[in-house]
């Protein structure tokens, strides 16, 4: 496993690559990442470079494992991560009796992203209990969020068949499906529990008009991984529209026979209507 020093450059490094595709404007866009107790160099971290401030309740009714939580602070840059990360990070130290701590370096006062309750809700659906790597990144891929704005993308089945039709690398990539919740204000405790729900078959949701969030338990960049898959999708989808939509692309037959060939599980095809947008008028 890598050690701590390593995974704040993994957290900076989707930072900096989340900036580069211009989602993570400004003060734009969180990370997390959980890591259990035992990661080297974690405690000498949480008491030497980011001692103890004080006492978090963590959000919701929901408990984590015996860790500590790695989170982007709230109006700070992602791209501030990669080269300096005291500026940008905070902790929550999570004790073995559940106890939790706030933690930050000693020159800065940052507090966790104002989307913290999504972030503590998907890590709990990840954990499960388990103390173990669990990621969640949220960005404003432009082209995926622009597609939520216009209303006849706000259709579940709609939405996965427009953005599944353009590349083999979607469907053998995200085969759970692209999970799209209704517009909710950001930040609320609400937006929390319904992303904590949506996490239980999805590893990827959009949040209409307003973004993406993606989790892993392999690291942040397999979160942006499936990030990127989903813009990708939305960018050719995007070049469609303003061409007219003169594009076919993958059948539904199509996306089945490259399921059945690389014996993908699919649930999205299971929802998801055959026909596709046509050029108004």
């Amino acid at each position: 496993m890598p050690d701590i020093d390593e995974w704040i450059h993994e957290i900076g490094k989707v930072g900096d690559l989340l900036h580069q595709m211009q989602a993570a404007e400004g003060g734009a866009g969180n990370i997390s990442l959980f890591l259990p107790a035992e990661t080297t160099g974690l405690r000498g971290f949480c008491l030497a470079r980011f001692p103890r401030d004080r006492e978090y309740r963590l959000p919701g009714d929901v408990s984590l494992p015996h860790g500590t939580l790695l989170v982007t602070g709230s109006r700070r840059r992602l791209r501030d991560v990669l080269t300096q990360p005291d500026t940008a990070l905070c902790a929550i130290q999570v004790e073995s009796d559940g106890t939790s701590y706030l933690h930050h370096s000693k020159n800065q006062v940052i507090e966790p992203t104002s989307e913290i309750d999504s972030h503590i809700g998907i890590h709990a659906v990840q954990l499960a209990g388990a103390p173990k790597v669990s990621a969640v990144v949220h960005a404003q891929p432009p082209n995926l969020t622009y597609l939520t704005h216009v209303p006849e993308y706000r259709d579940q089945g709609r939405f996965n068949r427009q953005l599944y039709r353009w590349q083999p690398e979607t469907i053998a990539m995200i085969p759970q499906g692209i999970r799209l919740l209704d517009f909710e204000t950001p930040g609320t405790p609400h937006q929390g529990g319904l992303t904590q729900d949506a996490m239980v078959r999805h590893k990827i949701v959009i949040w209409a008009k307003h973004g993406v969030i993606a989790r892993s338990t392999e690291g942040p960049m397999e979160a942006l991984d499936l990030i990127e898959y989903a813009e990708a999708a939305a960018t050719y989808e995007r070049f469609d529209i303003q061409a007219g939509r003169p594009a076919d692309g993958l059948s539904l037959d199509e996306l089945k026979a490259i399921t059945a060939r690389f014996e993908i599980h699919a649930p999205v095809l299971d929802n998801m209507p055959s026909d596709i947008l046509q050029q108004a008028g």
